[in-house]
């Protein structure tokens, strides 16, 4: 396979050469002879121009990358009882009794001997060079903290999830990437390969990713180069954090072919093969569990941008490969950009099929011909709208800068690899033999959205308003939503308070905690809770969702030193209805606070100290599942959760605050130190609780 890649790569390099060297006749076509003349103007200080110049083949290679030593320590006093380090214990027992500890170097644990975290980079290097003035080239390879050195799996013991040692051979980010890029009369050309992540990103209904609003007290491990006091300066004046270039974009592997700068200001994107969901390249031939298709054609006209997007998801979902399964959705966008608003539209269509027989297959089983959309234990949602609408104005306009974003997306659309939460579809995994298991990470039944992010089976209205006050910046939002029907009686909704320790306690898995309610996806912990007595008595509910946002920002001098405070503050309520605003009492099904203080003080200009608190409430009522006086749930008749005379619904509190510093021992080298305590209790369901400390360095050196 690489070597198929190298000479995939080479041919590419050498056709987009003579292309670029001999252009066909353009004296009839007045967009390609104009797109010349561009090109030659672009050449023409470059010594590769002249007919008698030799080409200097391969010159201008650079290198980059990082180095991070990562180490963190970890002492629980009280553990959910299916944290590694905490004992089994019986169902209906006391919770367990700490301290607990652990201990991570790179990623692996000391005291249990085994690979426990993220596949995250350990060592990352780029090389990027010119082989001529008209072509480039990057290759990337990064190693992960878990790299275990496995060939191939030794183990006898079975294989689940996805962050076993034993998957540690070949993920995403551990393989290389060629990018090759030419410039040529026609355009502006890019091909990129390989078995690594490949980011990208097309619209946000096809391929996106959603930017959740993160603290800043806990580095990521892709933090850029630069002073600590940067970023936070950046994230006080751009109401937004710095991250790597490619965040928010989407990981594939396969191969992306670009286009951009043609005649008439076309472009155009190409991919094939799997995006992040879809498991190992290496199943490209059985198309198990599936590949994938995408494309995008835009035009500029002025300032604006119109566009066609699509993106298909396509194969089998068992090792049988018998049954497939297809996933669609083709959109037309524009991006508007007038003196005073501007307008991002985009609306198309998607479906969902699933255990549908080809014709041949069918032909040979049944000996007949296929009915019309026949389906073996599986769903054809058939192809339905989405929509999606973006206002942003300014105050010459609107008085006061203001933003608006309605949406409407159908059941029918599902999309894991768009900025999109699927609220709807349990069946849209990697693998159908993932529903209803602890390997279904992306299901989250009526799950609660940021403002600004976006749900299938729902329409909503965000409204937001962001501007500075002279040293006070401001944003205030609200939002509302409401389901297009009612699937399922559950609510979902994300633990703000000490997230990324949460989701540290078990990696990628639904289903656990004490209540077996958590779902731990990257970086983040979600939470199901069941709707129980109330759906015996209205069954023709849709649950409406309210939230208000409010952050603050401001700066000032102390002692002579640059202070940065924020504070964060969200407020939601999940009901049966559609309300303007949000429940305040116990008609909502269930209710959410969440407030941060941020404090970053630069000592000099190479130590910064940071703070950092935190406070979760989380209350349900009579409606959502109840304890007993033992912290039991209660339930009924067909495993459902039974109503009680003696109404104890969930009843959380959560904290969480802690110290750190950033020293910058030079420009590509920094020491952080952070300090976090932690601590989280239900009231009634007294077995969901956990508290204690973790204390992490970080040394990263850039190259």
């Amino acid at each position: 396979m690489l070597n198929f890649l190298l000479v995939f790569f080479f041919v590419f390099i050498q056709i987009t050469h003579v292309l670029a060297q001999h252009p066909a006749d353009t004296s009839t076509n007045h967009f390609l002879l104009a797109n010349k003349l561009r090109a030659l103007k672009f050449y023409k200080n470059t010594p590769e121009d002249t007919s008698t110049t030799k080409y200097r083949r391969w010159g201008g290679i650079q290198f980059s990358g990082y180095v991070r030593f990562y180490l963190q320590y970890r002492n629980l006093k009280e553990a959910y009882q299916d944290i590694p380090v905490a004992p089994s214990v019986a169902p209906g027992a006391a919770p367990p009794i700490g301290p607990y500890k652990n201990l991570f170097i790179n990623g692996y644990e000391i005291f249990q001997k085994q690979a426990a975290g993220y596949q995250e980079p350990l060592v990352f290097l780029r090389a990027e060079g010119r082989p001529t003035s008209k072509t480039y080239f990057k290759v990337e390879y990064a190693f992960d903290h878990q790299m275990s050195g496995l060939i191939k799996d030794t183990s006898t013991q079975p294989i689940t999830g996805v962050n076993t040692p034993y998957n540690r051979r070949a993920s995403l980010y551990r393989n290389l990437q060629f990018t090759g890029e030419t410039y040529t009369p026609y355009g502006t050309f890019k091909i990129i390969a390989g078995g690594g992540v490949n980011w990208y990103r097309l619209s946000p209904f096809t391929l996106w990713s959603y930017e959740y609003n993160d603290d800043l007290f806990e580095r990521y491990p892709w933090e850029p180069q630069g002073s600590p006091f940067k970023r936070y300066n950046s994230f006080y004046a751009t109401q937004n954090i710095a991250r790597d270039s490619r965040w928010a974009y989407s990981g594939t592997q396969g191969f992306i072919i670009e286009a951009k700068e043609m005649p008439g200001r076309f472009g155009f994107s190409f991919l094939y093969g799997k995006a992040d969901n879809g498991t190992v390249f290496q199943s490209y031939r059985t198309r198990t569990p599936k590949n994938m298709l995408a494309g995008r054609v835009y035009k500029w006209t002025g300032n604006h941008r119109l566009g066609i997007n699509y993106f298909s998801q396509f194969g089998a979902d068992s090792t049988t490969a018998f049954f497939k399964t297809n996933q669609d959705i083709i959109t037309g966008d524009a991006s508007l950009n007038f003196p005073h608003i501007k307008i991002y539209f985009e609306a198309g269509v998607g479906r969902y099929q699933d255990s549908v027989i080809s014709g041949n297959d069918y032909r040979l089983v049944y000996k007949q011909e296929p009915s019309t959309n026949r389906t073996i234990e599986g769903v054809n949602f058939p192809f339905r709208p989405c929509l999606n609408l973006e206002l942003s104005s300014t105050k010459e306009l609107t008085f006061i800068p203001v933003s608006l974003q309605a949406y409407y997306i159908d059941k029918s659309v599902v999309n894991l690899n768009g900025a999109m939460l699927n609220a709807a579809n349990n069946r849209a995994l990697a693998s159908v033999s993932y529903v209803n298991t602890p390997n279904d990470v992306t299901t989250l039944q009526g799950v609660l959205t940021d403002i600004g992010q976006m749900a299938n089976n729902r329409w909503g209205v965000n409204l937001r308003h962001s501007d500075t006050y002279g040293k006070l910046k401001i944003m205030v939002a609200t939002g509302i939503s409401q389901e297009l029907e009612n699937i399922f009686d559950t609510i979902s909704f994300m633990h703000r308070a000490n997230q990324f320790t949460r989701s540290r306690f078990s990696f990628f898995q639904s289903e656990t905690g004490p209540y077996r309610r958590l779902v731990n996806a990257y970086r983040r912990t979600f939470e199901k809770v069941a709707i129980t007595d109330f759906g015996y008595e209205n069954q023709d509910y849709k649950k409406g969702y309210n939230t208000i946002d409010l952050s603050l920002k401001y700066k000032l001098r102390v002692f002579n030193r640059d202070l940065i405070l924020s504070n964060y503050n969200t407020y939601s309520s999940i009901q049966d209805r559609l309300k303007p605003i949000p429940y305040f009492n116990d008609k909502a099904f269930f209710r959410i606070f969440y407030t941060e203080l941020m404090a970053f003080l630069g000592v000099t200009k190479k130590v910064s100290l940071v703070g950092f608190v935190s406070h979760e409430r989380n209350v349900g009522n009579r409606w959502t599942e109840q304890a007993d006086e033992k912290g039991d749930q209660i339930f009924g008749p067909d495993n459902r959760l039974a109503p009680s005379l003696n109404r104890r619904p969930l009843n959380q509190i959560g904290y969480g605050y802690g110290a750190g510093v950033d020293v910058s021992i030079n420009e590509r080298t920094g020491l952080f130190i952070r300090q976090r305590w932690f601590s989280h209790k239900d009231l009634h369901f007294i077995r969901d609780r956990f508290s204690g400390y973790e204390t992490s360095l970080e040394l990263k050196i850039f190259f």
